[in-house]
């Protein structure tokens, strides 16, 4: 009974007064757009008991329990790295999902998935894809991406790690030069990845031929880091603490050729280097590909922010009683212009992100290079705005609807078990995970001002 009027009590005042019901059901496959029956058996599957909310754990149970419930999520076969060239929408799918579930779980997500997975899936070929992939599907084999040095993150055109060929051995010698050029904040890294893929300058006789991605073992069998690798644990931070985030260091590691992917760029035994891509330039642009489907994956996750966030601050709206017309204590706070004011903007803007976020996805699909097609570099540019764009829109959002939701629900907001506090963590990690907001709506615009010349 309490649950029915508290759902008429929020219905009243998002339905207009004599207007009809709206389908529910049929604004939930707008929104939802796509894999609408997967996604109602993903979140049937976060239901079981691994993914109840629990709080107060010490650190190293907190990273146990996100890699269970992730390896538990990925073995029952919903989504797999190869949906990139197939069906790359489950992907964001499965974004939205698991972040209503976990977000320390949906992060390790998208670093196995995306950037690792979809990295070696992009810039690989047969030689990384066999028994690989595989292991991706079923955290087998877990990765991470190392990309951001120290010194260098939006700037990383610029990063300090060398992989110089070395012809007497037939391997590449990856080394970190100095602090700054440390890997920094690699998800996976600190306990349980046992792949990187790294990204270097490729040095070949003196000559640098620009950053490229080198598939690379981190971590022996016993899960102890193999010889020439460091690995620094960052610790505890302010939120998503079942991610094991880590710095790492290389010290004349040598690897073998076949570990550069090498589906754009080949070393061969001779210890000639050959490219599809002339300029070096352009091939840091193509190794840094997966950071737009990254930012996708951001924004999917940041929309189940807002979404949770709204959803428990309206019910709670709708049933927290509070002093209404006759002095006492019986209405619901949602009848207020103090709450209607606060939350119902952001549940429009929420509504009117997750469209955009819809036609931002079916647009990278359309030219993402997975099936191999060449894209218009126009369209190309087009979608590299949509994307650079869509990420701090819906991270903003997702920061301003947890934090406004916590306050509107009072002292029962502040309540680990209510959730906000996980919220407002993850809401802060997407604003700077993958190009900090502020730099990219730069890029955004100074990419805007270059289209005004096309003719």
């Amino acid at each position: 009974m309490e649950a029915q009027r508290r759902l008429q009590i929020i219905s009243g005042h998002l339905v207009p007064h004599g207007a009809s019901r709206p389908d529910v059901l049929a604004l939930q496959r707008l929104l939802d757009h796509d894999n609408l029956e997967l996604r109602a058996r993903m979140k049937d599957f976060f239901k079981d008991e691994l993914y109840v909310p629990r709080y107060d754990m010490d650190l190293r149970y907190s990273r146990e329990l996100a890699l269970q419930r992730l390896a538990k999520f990925c073995r029952a076969g919903f989504v797999s790295v190869t949906d990139f060239r197939l069906s790359p929408l489950k992907i964001f799918a499965a974004h939205e999902a698991a972040a209503l579930a976990d977000p320390s779980m949906a992060t390790k997500m998208t670093v196995q998935f995306n950037l690792f997975g979809g990295t070696v899936l992009k810039l690989g070929t047969a030689r990384h894809h066999q028994g690989l992939l595989r292991g991706i599907d079923n955290m087998d084999d877990i990765g991470c991406f190392a990309l951001t040095e120290l010194g260098f993150g939006n700037n990383a055109v610029e990063m300090q790690t060398t992989a110089t060929w070395e012809q007497s051995s037939g391997c590449f010698i990856i080394h970190s030069p100095t602090t700054l050029s440390q890997k920094y904040w690699i998800t996976n890294s600190a306990v349980h990845a046992q792949w990187c893929v790294v990204f270097a300058q490729l040095l070949m006789g003196g000559k640098n031929q620009g950053i490229h991605g080198f598939l690379v073992r981190i971590r022996n069998d016993d899960m102890t880091p193999c010889k020439g690798v460091t690995i620094y644990d960052m610790g505890h931070k302010i939120g998503c603490n079942g991610v094991d985030n880590g710095q790492l260091s290389f010290k004349h590691y040598a690897v073998p050729r076949e570990a550069l992917l090498n589906a754009f760029s080949e070393v061969a035994a001779d210890g000639s280097f050959s490219s599809s891509i002339p300029k070096a330039r352009d091939r840091f642009l193509k190794v840094a590909d997966q950071l737009l489907s990254g930012r996708i994956c951001i924004a999917s996750m940041m929309q189940s922010v807002s979404k949770l966030s709204l959803t428990i601050a309206m019910r709670y709206a709708g049933s927290r009683l509070a002093v209404g017309r006759t002095g006492h204590s019986d209405t619901a706070i949602l009848d207020y212009q103090l709450q209607q004011r606060a939350l119902l903007p952001l549940l429009a803007r929420t509504v009117a992100l997750q469209i955009g976020l819809n036609y931002v996805k079916d647009r990278w699909a359309a030219a993402s290079g997975f099936d191999g097609k060449p894209v218009d570099p126009k369209v190309g540019l087009e979608v590299v705005v949509l994307c650079c764009a869509i990420k701090p829109l819906c991270a903003w959002n997702a920061e301003t609807c947890a934090t406004t939701s916590r306050e509107r629900c009072g002292g029962q907001g502040y309540l680990s078990v209510n959730r906000f506090g996980e919220l407002i963590g993850f809401a802060h990690a997407g604003m700077t995970a993958e190009g900090d907001n502020r730099v990219l709506m730069q890029k955004v615009a100074k990419e805007l001002l270059g289209m005004l010349t096309w003719p």
